[in-house]
This record gives C-alpha cells, sequence and structure tokens, in this order.
C-alpha cells in the first residue's frame, strides 16, 4: 500500500505544528508524522513538506498514485489542511483522507466531511496500524478503537482506543522520510547540524489552568478527557533503556543536536539519572523543556556532562500570586534557585514569560517580570500573549467571566497569531496593553549589545546567519 504523509503549502505563515500552538520561527521534524511512518514502515511511505520545498501542490497530487493520504493538523492549520484535502478529493475522488492530532481529536465531526474521511482521535499509532490492516483486507471499520468516519451521512465515533500504556512498544520516529529536508532544520539554541528532536515520554501532570502540550500530548490528553471527567491521563514514561536506543540511533544516523521535547523532561530523578549516564559518550548536545523545581545540582551537573545546552522553563510570571491563581504549583523562588544553578555548571536557562494569564494581573506586574527578567541575566526569553486555546480550562473561566474577545476567537484560525494577538481582556488589562507590552518586552529585552553578541556568536557560516536573522526578525515583529 502507498501511503502519502503531507503538509500542503502554507497561505500566509507557515504553522508551527509539533507543538500546535504558533506560528513557525524555523523548522522542526515533523515527529507526529514520524511516529505513524514508523508503525507502518512495511508499506511505501512518502513525506511531502510543502512548507520546505517549492512545488505545485495541485499538479503533484494530480501526478500522484497513493492509496491513502494523511494529514496531521492543529488549531492553525486546519483550514488549509481541510481546503487541501478537499482538492484532493476533487482530483482523485473517493480515497481515503485521515487526519489526526489535536484539533481532529476535538471536533473529529468538522474533519469527517465525506465518507472516504477518517479522523484518529488521541494517540493515532495502534490506530492507524489497525486502520491501514483493515483497508487492506477490507474489513469492517466499526472495530478500530479511537476512529471516527461517516457510514450512510451519519457520523460514527468507535470508542475510545484510550491511551497507550506502554509507550515502549510504539517503534522509535521513521526519520529516514525527513532526509532530503535534513538540512533545513535547525534551533537557534543548538548550532550544531543536523538538528532533530526526540520525545521521550507523553504528557504532564501538573495542572496549569491555560496549558497546551506537544501536540501528540494535547491530543491524547483531550481524548482522555472526554471519557475521564475532565482528569489528566497518566504519563506515559519511556523507560531508560529504550530511551538510549533511540539516542544511540540518532547519534548513529549523523544527527549533532537534539530537541527533548517533553513538556517536562526530568520525570523521576533515578531515571533521568539512568538516561543522562547512558547518552553521555555519544558527543551530542541538546536542550530541553523542565520545571524550574525539578533543578538540583546533581541533575544540573548530570545534564551538562551530558551535553546539555539550554533549560527552558515555564515561569510566566514573578508574581506569586499569580501564579498560585493560575495553578502553577510553583514557588516563585525556585525560578531563582534553578537559574543560579544552571549559570553556575555552564547551562544556558531560558525563561518562558506570559502576558494575561488571568484578572488579577496588572501592567505594574508585567513590567516587574520583564526587570526582572533582564535583572537575572539570561539570554533568552519567551514572551507571549496568554491564549484561551479550546479545551483548556482558561479557555472555559474566559468564557464564564467575559474575558474573552468572542468575534478575535472565532477567526483564530484565520487571522491572528496567538501569540502576538490577545483574545482576553480584562477589566484593568485591555487587550492593546497586552499587545503593546509584548512588543515593548522584546524590544527592551533583545536590543541589547549583550544579547546580539551571543547570538553572533553561533553563527558558523552564512547560513547560520541568516537563520538568525530570520528568527530574531519573527521573534520582534
Amino acid at each position: 500500500m502507498k501511503i502519502l504523509f503531507i503538509i500542503p503549502p502554507a497561505e500566509k505563515k507557515v504553522v508551527e505544528r509539533v507543538f500546535g500552538c504558533s506560528y513557525q520561527l524555523y523548522s522542526q521534524p515533523e515527529i507526529p508524522i514520524l511516529y505513524l511512518a514508523s508503525i507502518v514502515s512495511e508499506h511505501d511511505i512518502e513525506f511531502k513538506d510543502f512548507t520546505i520545498e517549492n512545488g505545485n501542490f495541485k499538479r503533484f497530487i494530480e501526478d500522484s498514485d497513493f492509496d491513502v493520504y494523511v494529514f496531521h493538523s492543529v488549531l492553525l492549520s486546519k483550514k488549509i489542511d481541510i481546503k487541501s484535502a478537499k482538492m484532493i478529493r476533487a482530483v482523485k475522488g473517493a480515497i481515503p483522507i485521515v487526519f489526526f492530532g489535536p484539533e481532529p481529536t476535538r471536533i473529529p465531526e468538522e474533519y469527517v466531511f465525506d465518507e472516504s474521511c477518517f479522523v484518529m482521535r488521541g494517540e493515532p499509532e495502534f490506530i492507524f496500524k489497525n486502520f491501514i490492516e483493515s483497508i487492506e483486507k477490507n474489513k469492517d471499520l466499526n472495530k478500530i478503537k479511537g476512529l471516527t468516519y461517516k457510514k450512510n451521512n451519519k457520523l460514527i465515533q468507535n470508542k475510545s482506543f484510550g491511551i497507550i500504556k506502554d509507550v515502549d512498544k510504539i517503534p522509535f520516529p521513521n526519520r529516514r522520510i525527513v532526509e532530503k529536508y535534513k538540512d533545513r532544520f535547525f534551533n537557534p539554541k543548538l548550532p550544531k547540524k543536523p538538528y532533530t528532536v526526540i520525545l521521550t515520554s507523553r504528557g504532564c501532570l501538573f495542572r496549569c489552568y491555560f496549558c497546551v502540550p506537544n501536540s501528540i500530548s494535547w491530543a491524547r490528553e483531550l481524548e482522555w478527557k472526554k471519557y475521564h471527567k475532565k482528569q489528566k491521563p497518566p504519563v506515559g514514561l519511556r523507560s531508560p533503556e529504550n530511551i538510549i536506543k533511540e539516542f544511540r540511533e540518532i547519534a548513529k544516523m549523523g544527527y549533532k543536536s537534539v530537541f527533548i521535547m517533553d513538556d517536562m523532561f526530568l520525570w523521576k530523578k533515578e531515571r533521568i539519572k539512568k538516561v543522562l549516564n547512558g547518552i553521555k559518550n555519544l558527543k551530542l548536545e541538546f536542550g530541553i523543556l523542565s520545571r524550574s523545581d525539578f533543578i538540583d545540582e546533581e541533575i544540573a551537573k548530570l545534564l551538562k556532562e551530558a551535553g546539555c545546552k539550554f533549560v527552558a522553563m515555564g515561569v510566566e510570571s514573578f508574581n506569586q500570586q499569580i501564579l498560585n491563581y493560575i495553578k502553577k504549583d510553583l514557588d516563585v523562588k525556585t525560578v531563582y534557585n534553578s537559574i543560579e544553578i544552571l549559570k553556575k555548571v555552564g547551562i544556558e536557562p531560558e525563561i518562558n514569560l506570559m502576558f494575561g494569564t488571568c484578572h488579577l494581573e496588572t501592567k505594574e506586574d508585567i513590567k516587574k517580570s520583564i526587570n526582572k527578567a533582564i535583572d537575572l541575566d539570561v539570554n533568552y526569553v519567551l514572551f507571549s500573549i496568554t491564549t484561551p486555546f479550546p479545551g483548556t480550562e482558561l479557555e472555559f473561566a474566559a468564557r464564564k467571566n467575559g474575558w474573552l474577545l468572542e468575534e478575535k476567537f472565532r477567526n483564530l484560525t484565520e487571522t491572528l497569531d496567538p501569540f502576538t494577538k490577545s483574545l482576553l481582556e480584562y477589566p484593568n488589562l485591555r487587550a492593546k496593553d497586552l499587545e503593546d507590552l509584548q512588543k515593548y518586552a522584546k524590544r527592551r529585552f533583545y536590543f541589547r549589545f549583550k544579547v546580539i553578541k551571543k547570538s553572533l556568536q553561533n553563527v558558523k557560516n552564512f547560513s547560520d546567519f541568516v537563520n538568525i536573522i530570520k528568527t530574531g526578525i519573527k521573534v520582534l515583529r
């Protein structure tokens, strides 16, 4: 069977699909697709990303000869994905078109526009394997858990697949299908190339009420919450042995840097110690996401020895009252402590700050957070405006309290960049205030000689220089 995984051309800005909640600053491997490609690797598979390579999409479809077309779709890509799927339908007829990802999981009925469209809800790997086997053998689809489709013009929602309990059973992502794009992937904080990403766990136990995790974890969580009274699913942890094996495979393939894209990498200290000790001789540089309260001197030293270059931490605000309200369950003092520890061992700390997380925040609070970020003498801060993404607790609170700008929210998938436009407005903090404060923060922080010098130190060639300039323009815009 011939299977095409496809990312259609962007209409305006390229959607970032790995995390699925913003527009792209730089290209990264589409790990959700790589996982699906690995589960059906015995078939004739191809991956085509029209946001990276040039080409006439319609002509390519006309000339193509595939049995199944597959889209990984997120909130901001919904419109272009459905439009592109309908173009495939018009050209190729009643051929199976499959959608997966957080947005098809949340609203599968909007993706199943005819009886040859299918949605895999939640974690898709084994659902897809079962689907392809059923198509091949002409079996009834009603036994495939996690599948949504139409029959006799009626929407059919099969029972949930649930979660993959043993994530070690999922084959490693099929990175070979993106070999042709290898030179295009980069991360400005990890200058060594080639660059890839890895996922060592799925999900997060913490209860931050605004949070949207990476797209795999988010689809997993959205599906679970439908059947478990909106409770989060347990975290799916890969074993140290399984993780080390994939890192070795990555090194063998010639990769030099890796972003560990787990929403919180440092689950279970002894487990992480085994992982770090197992990869430290591979000479890979990597970065992670972590909570500040999981970082101590022992872990920081092991991270450094293993090749860690940066740790990105979701701080959101330096105001403890605000952190408490948004259910961050974080003592702000741990932020200062973790930054000090990371600097001491030679790892770059990155702070993520969010403006407008709740009605308690004021302009003065935001300016204090900006000043604190500068005083902490770090080189990377991500300043973003809080978005009430569909399905989050914040969205429900915003609707209930009248904080949501309904018209802007309806147009979220068409006209707005959620990281630079506010969909929220509070009595003492207007949408324009949030947008102006974000611009002020980015310019004040990044237009400093120290930060510019640090960025230029990562330049190894002209291509690196161009990538850094392009990324900088997008960040500061």
